[in-house]
């Protein structure tokens, strides 16, 4: 019984070593957001959000019990600039947060198109993507630093 305990129990060990969680690739919402933050890929000032006023006023009623942990920056000035790192509790939670980000850059851009003209070009760079249970949501001055600085962070 002993020899086919021993080599059955090396076996569960060895695959539950290989196996990781989805949350271990995410991003850190903190650290990412101050990453970006700090990178000067942004020219207007961005003003911390909480989490229920992101939920609701900028993400379509994204619902705020499936964010664990959030970073949300909007722009003070009603430009197009922002940065949004949301972790979520599940990977259906998180592609329900993926489509409410490219949801806030379709109206953004549509709201932005008449009153503020010049802000449409960071829309069309914005950065949107799914790692892990984290979702997140980058419009910059420069797209490309703020891409770089994502990179980094890998």
């Amino acid at each position: 019984m002993k020899r086919i305990l021993l080599p059955l129990l090396a076996l569960c060990l060895c695959l539950t070593a290989c196996g990781g969680t989805a949350d271990e690739a995410g991003y850190d919402p903190a650290a990412a957001a101050q990453a970006l933050l700090d990178s000067g890929a942004f020219t207007q000032a961005l003003d911390a959000l909480d989490k229920e006023t992101a939920c609701t006023a900028l993400y379509g009623g994204l619902d705020a019990e499936t964010v664990e942990d959030c970073a949300v920056y909007a722009s003070l000035s009603a430009g197009a600039e922002e940065i949004a790192v949301l972790k979520l509790s599940s990977a259906g939670a998180a592609e329900a947060a993926l489509t409410a980000l490219e949801n806030r850059v379709a109206e953004q851009r549509e709201a932005l198109e008449s009153y503020q003209p010049q802000e449409v070009g960071k829309l069309d760079s914005a950065i949107v993507e799914q790692k892990g249970n984290t979702v997140l949501l980058v419009v910059a001055a420069d797209a490309a630093l703020a891409r770089s600085t994502l990179d980094e962070l890998n």
